[in-house]
């Protein structure tokens, strides 16, 4: 439109130059050809040249004594305007001088408008000004004004000079033309900044419809409403236009709604208007906007949206940080995230601005922290809140919170002397005192401090609140008795038995009667107390103790000689057991051998052998046959029978007595030279076992008979070299050793036990002496020696410590990461031991040498070993190995089926295999990317296992990570800070420290 206007100017004006070129052809000369030529190229917009073709013109016409003085004005003219159009330095002063020498001239009229219109397209508002102002005066009551005032009106509105632009607009508003409805958008605008909102209103409601102010209009027209608090008429304007724009801009509307609805207590409507803002107007927000917007959608109970907005500006150090904070707080415990609940309420309470707020948040960060399983945090901030706001609005529920805390509380005897130290104790507290004491006497109990384990279970009852406390109280009384072999401890299980209404803890009490009454070897009482156990129907809570007490029922009436009573009850064993069949064979042959029924305890002793190639009691069964064989005469079957079992199993115990029975054997064949050698053999390296006595009178028996009894007196030297007599030099120095070693003095013990084996290298106590020494090198943690003198002891196979010696080399061998070495020793313990606890000990071993040696599929075997076979004898072996079992699968990268035995470790028990396995299955789901259910995970880690403080900060170590990868920096940051501020553990602080500075360097 302005461009239209300037060359509707120009083209009259050459219009007019065409008509006079037209009437002077007479008087055309060869300068008029410049002239021509100039306005040809100024037609054609080609100023530079056109403006020299001018001046060609000019400078000949003027020597001229006939100049055309029409065509020379004109001349002048487009000269100074093509000067103007090409920015020629000189323009303005041409056009100045034009309107100087030709004032009367109708294009001294014109000239000032084309020059302001010319800088006002050029954006030059200030020069624009310059001319504008003189073109206005110059034509003050012709049309072409209304154009000039305008222009110059908005040239002043550029410059911001609205006082001399507002009377401009408002005369061009009051004639109707082009330019009315722009002047009527101007000075809206303008009334709007001098805050004189009737008349912008007025003024811009004209405009409303107009393209293109259209899409413009409405936001200041709301923005009006607003300032002048019309909200109802604000509200009935804006809201139909938000839900149908047709194009026209609304950020400014939607914001102006919100905040009306939001001071309305309309959350919903300000919540649905803040999003819409925000969908608008990108960029950067105002704080107090966002948190209208976080608080409107936490009133609307969009908390996931609401924690998103809070975060913006909950790190801020003021007033608005501090609520944000707090609202950040409790818009995460509705959300059920309470690590991040527990960070923004530590910063909301750290934060002084609003002490309101700031109560609020400590006690609301000590509510969350027990909910997280720190006890003892949530009980120090609860102090610390009763300390710092006493008579505070929550005095009374932090107590009452206190006295919840105490059922889970970390340190259970902290809390019992805590409530013990009370002046008055509430029924509540009772209850929590009845809780807190048993379950220290359970601890106490699994730690094997059994009298103090008693103390608590007594405690515990003397507030009989809960009558299943109770009861459980009495049983493990009566167990850890048991285990500190008190002889009351029979009385308790009899008072259960009568008293208890728990039919399960009656069973366990029969059961554990029958145990301690076989102990006792009161073996028909055992029996009595066996059989009532199994007169309940077996399940999978009770299998183990359900077949165990069949097999007891037998070695009961067999240690009482009620032979087919035993029988009868090896045989139920042997076909309804899982485990320990190979033990009721063994047991069933050996009474079978007592009843004279020889031919059939053979074919039994041989099939052990056959079907349980693996168990420790195949050296049994073969020594039994072959003495089977040599009471039969059948001597050499004898021989053979007794040489496989010292060639196969040449660690076994039953070694000397086997040596002892095939010299017997020898003997009868008149194989002398042989009985000799096995005699020697038990006289030189077993002559301090039982049968070494026999050896030497069988010795002493075989040399008269071969005529050679003068060798018999050499032999009892090296006998006597080899056991010295109790007086003796050599055997007080032994004992001396040794006694150093009972007396745990283990430095002084090696000095001694090392003399002593390089003094007598052939004494039989050498051998158990290595043991001692190997012991003591153990304890003063020199592996090395430890290890060398274990593996002499397990080979020289010569004393009672070979199975211990095997049990600790291969431990050591393990935790030097020798996993090979380890997996060959704890095999030995399987093969040598008559003793269970240390076969489930040998399988807990190679279930961990097995796991990191990278051999899974066997951890999984001797895993499950121990749970079906060995889970009673070790206390917590089946919760490690159900754990171990999930790392296996976990290891082999199948997590489906991990997460399932990892849930089954953590349903054993509160322990701290069910924390390490809940840890894994939070680590499962971050390695998988799923970061917010593990982020669940871990909190629950947090919640049941808080006790163990390794996994514990392990898993919010985890936490932090899961916010990385929800790139959720704020919460990250949160967290290790939580973490740095309260852990006492230096490895835990050093590693939240790395990853706070990774974050750090990522933003």
């Amino acid at each position: 439109m302005k461009k239209t206007i300037i060359i509707t100017t120009v083209s009259s004006l050459l219009n007019m130059g065409f008509q006079s070129y037209a009437q002077n052809t007479i008087a055309y000369t060869d300068p008029e050809s410049f002239y021509h030529k100039g306005i040809e190229l100024f037609q054609k917009k080609v100023y530079a040249p056109s403006r020299d073709e001018f001046k060609h013109y000019i400078n000949a016409t003027q020597k001229s004594l006939s100049a055309n003085e029409f065509n020379l004005t004109n001349a002048e003219y487009y000269s100074a305007l093509a000067g103007l159009y090409v920015k020629a330095p000189d323009a303005d002063i041409e056009i100045e001088r034009f309107v100087i020498n030709h004032s009367d001239h109708p294009k001294a009229k014109v000239i000032y408008g084309d020059l302001g219109n010319y800088f006002y397209e050029q954006g030059d508002y200030n020069r624009a000004i310059q001319y504008l102002e003189k073109a206005v005066k110059a034509n003050s009551t012709s049309l072409t004004a209304l154009e000039f005032k305008y222009k110059l009106a908005v040239s002043y509105y550029q410059t911001n000079d609205y006082t001399k632009a507002l009377p401009l607009f408002n005369e061009v508003k009051s004639v109707a033309s082009d330019y009315s409805i722009h002047a009527y958008y101007y000075s809206g605008v303008i009334n709007y900044k001098n805050a004189d909102y009737n008349a912008a209103l007025s003024d811009l409601k004209k405009v409303e419809s107009v393209s293109p102010y259209k899409t413009e209009i409405p936001n200041w027209i709301a923005n009006i409403l607003y300032v002048e608090k019309r909200y109802d008429e604000l509200l009935a304007y804006t809201e139909p236009i938000i839900e149908k724009p047709n194009g026209r801009k609304i950020d400014d509307m939607c914001l102006v709604t919100a905040e009306v609805c939001y001071f309305r207590d309309d959350f919903a409507k300000a919540a649905k208007y803040y999003d819409r803002f925000r969908t608008f107007r990108k960029g950067t927000v105002s704080n107090q906007v966002t948190f209208r917007h976080a608080y409107s959608l936490y009133k609307t109970e969009n908390y996931t949206k609401a924690i998103e907005n809070f975060k913006k500006i909950a790190g801020q150090n003021n007033e608005l940080g501090q609520q944000a904070a707090y609202y950040l707080g409790i818009s995460s415990l509705q959300a059920n995230d309470l690590n991040a609940a527990l960070a923004a309420f530590e910063r909301a309470k750290a934060a002084t601005f609003d002490k309101i707020i700031q109560e609020e948040s400590q006690f609301n960060y000590a509510k969350v922290a027990i909910d997280l399983g720190n006890s003892q945090q949530g009980i120090t901030e609860l102090e610390s809140y009763l300390k710092n706001y006493p008579g505070g609005k929550y005095e009374d529920e932090a107590s009452e919170v206190m006295s919840d805390v105490m059922f889970d509380a970390n340190n259970y005897a902290q809390a019992i002397t805590y409530i013990e130290g009370l002046k008055k104790r509430s029924p509540k507290l009772n209850a929590a005192y009845q809780k807190l004491a048993y379950s220290q006497g359970v601890l106490d109990f699994n730690a094997e401090r059994y009298t103090r384990a008693i103390q608590y279970f007594d405690k515990s009852l003397t507030q009989p609140i809960d009558n299943e406390l109770k009861q459980n109280a009495t049983f493990w009384k009566a167990e850890a008795a048991y285990a500190a072999k008190l002889p009351e401890a029979g009385e308790y299980y009899r008072s259960i038995i009568s008293n208890s209404s728990s039919e399960a803890l009656k069973q366990k009490s029969k059961y554990a009667l029958g145990y301690l009454n076989y102990n006792n070897k009161d073996y028909k009482q055992a029996a009595n107390y066996f059989k009532d156990f199994i007169k309940v129907r077996k399940d999978e809570s009770n299998l183990q103790n359900y077949e165990d007490a069949i097999v007891r029922i037998g070695d009961s009436n067999l240690a009482i000689k009620n032979y087919d009573e035993a029988l009868r009850y090896y045989d139920l064993a042997i076909k309804e057991n899982r485990t320990e069949k190979d033990y009721a064979m063994y047991q069933k042959a050996l009474t079978l051998t007592f009843l004279g029924r020889n031919q059939e305890a053979l074919q039994i002793f041989d099939r052990i052998g056959t079907q349980y190639p693996n168990s420790r009691l195949v050296d049994d069964a073969w020594f039994q046959n072959a003495s089977l064989e040599l009471d039969k005469g059948n001597y050499q079957s004898a021989v053979n029978l007794l040489s496989k079992m010292v060639r196969e199993r040449p660690k076994s115990s039953l070694i000397p007595q086997a040596l002892l029975k095939r010299a017997l054997a020898y003997g009868n064949l008149k194989n002398y030279e042989a009985a000799l050698t096995d005699y020697k053999v038990i006289v030189i390296r077993y002559g301090k076992t039982d049968v070494a006595e026999n050896a030497l009178l069988g010795l002493q028996e075989t040399l008269n008979t071969l005529g050679r009894s003068e060798e018999f007196s050499s032999i009892i030297d090296e006998y006597k070299k080899s056991n010295p007599d109790n007086g003796s030099v050599e055997t007080l120095e032994y004992e001396t050793a040794k006694n150093l070693y009972l007396n745990e003095k283990y430095d002084k013990a090696v000095t001694a036990l090392l003399k002593f084996i390089n003094n007598y290298p052939r004494t039989s106590n050498m051998y158990e002496a290595k043991y001692y020494l190997a012991d003591s090198y153990y304890i003063l943690n020199d592996k090395p020696n430890a290890l060398k003198y274990y593996n002499q002891v397990i080979n020289d196979n010569r004393t009672s410590f070979v199975t211990k010696s095997a049990l600790r080399a291969a431990s050591l061998e393990a935790s030097s990461k020798n996993y090979k070495n380890a997996i060959t020793n704890y095999r030995a313990v399987i093969v040598s031991s008559a003793n269970k606890r240390d076969i489930v000990t040998a399988w807990q071993g190679l279930t961990d040498a097995y796991y990191f040696s990278g051999n899974q599929d066997s951890v999984i075997v001797y895993a499950r070993e121990i749970i079906n076979n060995g889970g009673n004898i070790v206390m917590g072996a089946s919760n490690k190995a159900q754990l171990y079992i999930g790392k296996a699968y976990m290891a082999k990268n199948d997590f489906t089926r991990a997460e399932e035995e990892f849930k089954k470790t953590i349903a054993m028990a509160k322990d701290n295999n069910g924390a390490e396995a809940q840890f894994f299955i939070a680590d499962m789901q971050y390695r998988s990317k799923k970061y917010k259910e593990s982020i669940k995970t871990a909190q629950e880690l947090a919640q049941q296992f808080s006790d163990f403080l390794y996994w514990y900060e392990r898993g919010f170590i985890l936490i932090a990570d899961n916010y990385v990868g929800l790139n959720d920096y704020f919460m990250a940051k949160a967290t290790l800070k939580s973490i740095i501020e309260n852990s006492e553990t230096p490895e835990t602080i050093d590693l939240a420290k790395k990853k706070m500075k990774e974050i750090e360097n990522k933003e």
